[in-house]
């Protein structure tokens, strides 16, 4: 069973949050540990998906400059594969959607581009670099938004 849960970083389970996220961005992907928790966190809103009782999952969503962005989607190596990532962009899409998003934006890592493109997602601008990782940014725009 697979469930998700909204949380902020005052929450003790944003701890969870923190290892996933140094799990899959640090340890796996090579990502700069020390801006891998950032300004953002302290405003965010962090998605925790749960199967079967475990944490194996996480994304934020905040409020920047910009508008609503969603980020570090993450979910653990040996639940890949099964949907739950898309599971995880959608909620924390749907959520950004609900406070009065009218798009959401991503920074999305290259090789996720597509994946991105399926949920609705389009590229909007050239390539960034964010924690020494590759990102091209993305924006989708809401239901009633066009």
């Amino acid at each position: 069973m697979t469930e998700i849960k909204f949380i902020t970083c005052n929450d003790s389970e944003y701890e969870t949050v923190k290892s996933i996220r140094t799990c899959v961005f640090t340890v796996e992907q090579g990502a700069d540990g020390e801006s891998e928790f950032d300004r953002y966190d302290d405003s965010s809103l962090f998605a925790l998906l749960y199967r079967d009782n475990k944490a194996v999952g996480t994304a934020r969503v905040v409020l920047t400059e910009k508008g609503y962005k969603i980020g570090r989607i993450a979910i653990l190596k040996e639940y890949r594969g099964q949907g739950l990532g898309a599971d995880i962009v959608k909620a924390v899409c749907e959520k950004a959607f609900e406070k009065g998003a009218e798009t959401v934006y991503v920074d999305a890592q290259n090789y996720a581009v597509p994946f991105y493109q399926k949920l609705g997602f389009k590229v909007i601008g050239a390539e960034i670099t964010d924690r020494g990782l590759p990102h091209i940014p993305m924006m989708l725009k809401g239901e009633n938004n066009g």
